[in-house]
């Protein structure tokens, strides 16, 4: 004998689906647009709620691990913008240093050729602000999604003397405050996934299910 199971269906409490039970979510500025959706639904599909309390604990957890992902998105974020400023900043300070060297080569030339040093003028000012440019631009491609692209801004970040990891640390160490909070928050939110996940795995174990018996 066995039990054929009939889940409850939506239209009897006067929805379409169980997930009329929550308000839609509004996007954030910063999320990748429309991958919320894509996420939900691998979600509900992956904790198939039963009932419609089972679909508001399910909807609790897929915001837990929304959030989840966003905080590791935004302190990931934070560390590639501190990881940019470090790299356009050892790009000014190269660019800097090629130029004073140039200017001394400069004023070298002129008094080899006989010249007054009082009648010296620089011949060219630093551009700094071209400096940061082709700073700004390595550090792009150094958090480029093409893999090929990245090493290649990794081979040009060890040319400046730096190692890539050091860089990574460096930064973690400069953000502080900011990257703990996203931690802390991290942590919290894991302490909620289990708990929640625990009683979610609970509700299943004692569903009111409807069954009709087949003979077999």
């Amino acid at each position: 004998m066995s039990k054929h199971i009939s889940p409850p269906s939506p239209e009897r409490f006067g929805l379409t689906t169980f997930a009329d039970l929550l308000p839609a979510r509004d996007p954030i500025p910063g999320e990748d647009p429309g991958s919320f959706k894509g996420f939900r639904e691998g979600m509900m599909w992956s904790l198939t709620p039963f009932t419609p309390y089972e679909c508001v604990v399910a909807e609790n957890l897929v915001a837990i691990e929304w959030e989840l992902l966003q905080h590791r998105r935004m302190r990931d974020a934070a560390l590639r913008r501190t990881i940019c400023v470090a790299i356009r900043d050892a790009v000014v300070a190269r660019e800097r240093a090629r130029h004073y060297a140039a200017l001394r080569a400069a004023w070298q030339e002129f008094i080899d050729k006989g010249g007054d040093e009082d009648d010296w003028e620089d011949p060219f000012d630093f551009d700094e602000g071209a400096a940061r440019e082709i700073g700004d631009d390595l550090g792009a491609r150094a958090v480029s999604a093409d893999p090929d692209v990245q090493a290649e801004a990794c081979a040009e970040i060890v040319a400046l003397g730096i190692a890539p990891v050091e860089l990574m640390s460096k930064a973690y160490a400069e953000l502080g405050a900011p990257a703990s909070r996203h931690d802390e928050k991290i942590q919290e939110l894991e302490r909620r996934r289990r708990e929640v996940k625990r009683d979610y795995d609970a509700l299943q174990k004692v569903r009111p299910l409807e069954a009709e018996v087949i003979d077999g």
